[in-house]
């Protein structure tokens, strides 16, 4: 082999663990738990979802959906990682009712009823 055929070798070889190593570390961390420590602020009321939706491990799509939280499944919203009412918001939740009663986890959070305050 020339030097230059073994340099391309080398440097795909390397490349392709590091890729490698790259892919197996995001499939790693979206299958992870991401607990209410990433929430940036909090909310505390019990409420439903408006809509079936993903139930997830973490504040965003590209974590695992644990299941699917039918309309109008009770949940107690614990806190926010963004602002609610903004797109990226997600909510941080305990499932109140239904196939995932006692689980903690994430939803989009306009997916989530915000109740509406009486004078």
């Amino acid at each position: 082999m020339n030097m230059v055929t073994r340099r391309v070798a080398t440097v795909a070889a390397t490349g392709g663990l590091l890729l490698g190593g790259a892919l197996a570390t995001a499939s790693t961390a979206s299958a992870a738990s991401i607990g209410s420590g990433a929430c940036t602020h909090q909310i505390k009321i019990n409420t439903d979802v408006d809509t079936a939706v993903n139930f997830r491990t973490g504040p965003g799509t590209g974590y695992t959906a644990t299941g699917l939280l039918s309309k109008g499944t009770d949940v107690y919203w614990q806190c926010n990682k963004g602002d609610n009412g903004k797109p990226g918001a997600w909510g941080y939740v305990t499932v109140k009712s239904g196939a995932h009663k006692g689980k903690k986890g994430w939803v989009a959070a306009q997916y989530i009823n915000v109740p509406m305050q009486l004078d």
